[in-house]
């Protein structure tokens, strides 16, 4: 009986059976979490971070996002944290596969597990430094091998695509730029466009929705780039997007909405872009983990008269002072203040929380009734799938 125990110890290298079979199931589920992850990270992305994507960013948030008694040197290393966080993700995959692989390779038999680490990191790596024996073990050498190199290939097509998008998200902001000014503001765009005749032109108004729908398929599909910076420190990407659903609203704040055929011509532009704007800006905050509430249809604007306003962060004298410069743009808001407000009000509540949620999380430049009043967003979860924590108190001056 001891001399059965001593070969079956000896056969499985000193250690239990069920320790080794441990050991390959474990492997296999850590190598398919990181196949996992990187599918839907490049190949087939989803509206949200996988569980290794939210650990990298959430970890690397908590390396490089402090206070520091120098204000320039916190922005430099704000504006570091998404990029680094994306390039380190790839190495988080290739360290993660190696540590799978060690434990596959331990598990059957290829040595100690300092032997089947320097396997596994000379497989993923293509090195050739340290090769098993015997067939199976070496399909497996292969297998992983083939693995490295995916993971590579993923890393060369997934970067330039990141920068694609980013790169069209900042010409949409410079496009936008002179007529919302610096920063961006809603009542800015409207009275300029107002100043060169523009208000009517659908062309402007497609072009902005265009560039909205083209945000939501890249921030919803890769909601890292919510925490890339943009190239210009005194512009906003949400300040942007604000700035639009605001001109919008405030254009179809003058008279009650209409979803028929008999809708003014000035108003279908605008209709068109906050069609496609609002979920644009709910989803995006979604993707990136805000608590926040899923969007709406446009249909679903139209004010309950029976109910009071809904409570937003602009206030009702910001709003009338508005009002006051843009009489001659929304002559019908001067004249019926209050509906005014109401469909105003029931209008930006559709997207207010969303709208002050990523102004937190992206910290960006304050500009008027957007990125000046922001949420206190919480850090990335590491572990869980909850939201993020958000402070939604309203700042003094609103």
């Amino acid at each position: 009986m001891g001399r059965a125990l001593l070969l079956a110890s000896s056969s499985t290298g000193g250690s239990p059976g069920w320790l080794k079979i441990a050991a390959i199931v474990v492997g296999l589920v850590i190598i398919g979490a990181v196949l996992v992850s990187a599918v839907e990270t490049v190949v087939l992305p989803r509206n949200s971070f996988t569980r290794i994507t939210r650990a990298t960013f959430a970890v690397t948030n908590r390396l490089l996002v402090h206070r520091w008694r120098s204000q320039d040197w916190a922005d430099n290393l704000r504006g570091l944290y998404g990029p680094v966080a994306l390039v380190s993700l790839p190495l988080v995959w290739m360290l993660t596969v190696i540590v799978g692989f060690t434990l596959l390779f331990w598990g059957i038999d290829a040595g100690t597990l300092e032997r089947s680490f320097e396997i596994s990191g000379s497989s993923v790596t293509t090195l050739g430094f340290a090769a098993p024996t015997g067939g199976p073990r070496t399909w497996v050498a292969f297998i992983e091998a083939i693995i490295g190199l995916g993971l590579v290939a993923l890393l060369i097509s997934y970067l330039p695509t990141i920068y694609a998008a980013h790169r069209d998200r900042e010409k949409g902001i410079t496009t936008l730029q002179p007529f919302t000014g610096i920063p961006a503001s809603g009542v800015d765009l409207l009275a300029t466009l107002h100043a060169f005749d523009a208000l009517d032109n659908p062309e402007l108004w497609r072009s902005a929705t265009s560039w909205l729908l083209e945000l939501d398929q890249t921030h919803c599909s890769f909601p890292a780039l919510c925490y890339f910076p943009e190239t210009s420190s005194d512009q906003s990407w949400v300040a942007s997007v604000g700035a639009l659903l605001d001109a919008g609203v405030l254009l179809l704040s003058g008279e009650p909405l209409s979803l028929t055929d008999d809708t003014p011509s000035r108003h279908q532009g605008p209709m068109l872009m906050l069609a496609h704007g609002i979920p644009t800006i709910s989803e995006i905050g979604l993707a990136a983990g805000l608590p926040i509430p899923p969007p709406v249809r446009l249909a679903q604007l139209i004010p309950d008269q029976a109910q009071p306003p809904p409570a937003i962060s602009v206030t009702r004298a910001e709003f009338e002072a508005a009002i006051d410069r843009l009489a001659d743009v929304i002559p019908a808001a001067a004249a019926d203040r209050d509906g005014a407000w109401r469909r105003f009000a029931w209008a930006r509540s559709s997207y207010d929380q969303a709208l002050r949620g990523l102004a937190g999380l992206t910290l960006a430049t304050p500009a008027p009734w957007t990125t000046d009043r922001p949420a206190v967003v919480g850090r990335p979860r590491l572990v869980t799938n909850k939201p993020i924590k958000v402070d939604w108190s309203l700042p003094d001056h609103t």
